[in-house]
């Protein structure tokens, strides 16, 4: 084992006594042999993204266009693309609606600038994990990648007792990690999906209005619609199997959990 392959262990290892009684543990060094390709027009903007993704350990590729993509896509395995809405000949959404009728397509974070409200709806109807604004911070970045990841990852899950988990019935939700079980098999949920399905699991039985989840859920987003959250709904009931009936709505009140 080499000395990266020993630091990488040894902080898995002081990771996952952190987290408590119940763990998630996390393939570290899988986490960080992970593919990124970024996909933006401008090259300042790649050159930025990528240096700093290869500083965390990530393997990096860059496209300057949807076409390119595409075919890098094909020809190299990849994990997760950062994807940039406003390009010219082929838009990022134009990019994601091709993947989306692919199987085992990668995770999808959009970049987007301030004012594209309607294309970030877009971006999640076309199953987008994530989406950041232009311009961004680099911290930002390489957390909103990390969590992705983490979500699209394969976890092994113990069964001991934590404070850090949310368990209805056979759907279990782990905080630490930001990641979700149904029958013990990982589900892929994007930030919103998960973040509001901790919220009706924490407050079953009364109606929230789409304003406020807005408020409740995610009072930072400046881009998150209330026709977001309709998207939201749907795409989350796809994923939680016989335990969509519990996500309910109620005509001109809301949403809630049926408990």
């Amino acid at each position: 084992m080499t000395n990266r392959q020993q630091n990488l262990s040894l902080i898995c290892n002081r990771f996952c006594r952190d987290i408590g009684t119940r763990f998630v543990v996390i393939r570290c060094m899988e986490l960080k042999n992970k593919t990124i390709l970024v996909v933006d027009d401008e090259p300042d903007i790649r050159e930025i993204l990528v240096f700093n993704l290869e500083q965390e350990g990530y393997r990096c590729l860059q496209a300057s266009c949807g076409q390119e993509a595409l075919c890098m896509a094909k020809d190299e395995h990849v994990d997760l693309v950062l994807l940039d809405i406003m390009m010219p000949n082929m838009s990022g959404l134009e990019v994601a609606e091709v993947w989306q009728k692919e199987e085992n397509s990668p995770a999808l974070i959009f970049l987007t600038a301030l004012g594209e409200e309607e294309d970030v709806l877009r971006g999640f109807e076309l199953g987008a994990d994530d989406y950041i604004h232009k311009p961004f911070s680099l911290k930002q970045v390489l957390a909103r990648v990390a969590a992705v990841i983490r979500r699209h990852s394969s976890v092994d899950v113990t069964t001991e007792p934590s404070g850090k988990s949310i368990v209805y019935e056979d759907l279990v939700l782990y905080d630490s990690m930001k990641t979700a079980t149904l029958f013990g098999n990982l589900i892929s949920l994007t930030r919103m999906e998960y973040e509001l399905l901790v919220f009706m699991l924490q407050h079953p039985g009364k109606i929230y209005s789409r304003a406020e989840i807005l408020r409740y859920v995610w009072p930072n987003d400046g881009l998150v619609l209330e026709r977001t959250v309709d998207v939201t709904v749907n795409m989350l009931r796809k994923k939680i199997g016989t335990y969509r009936e519990h996500l309910k709505a109620k005509t001109g009140y809301g949403y809630y959990w049926e408990k």
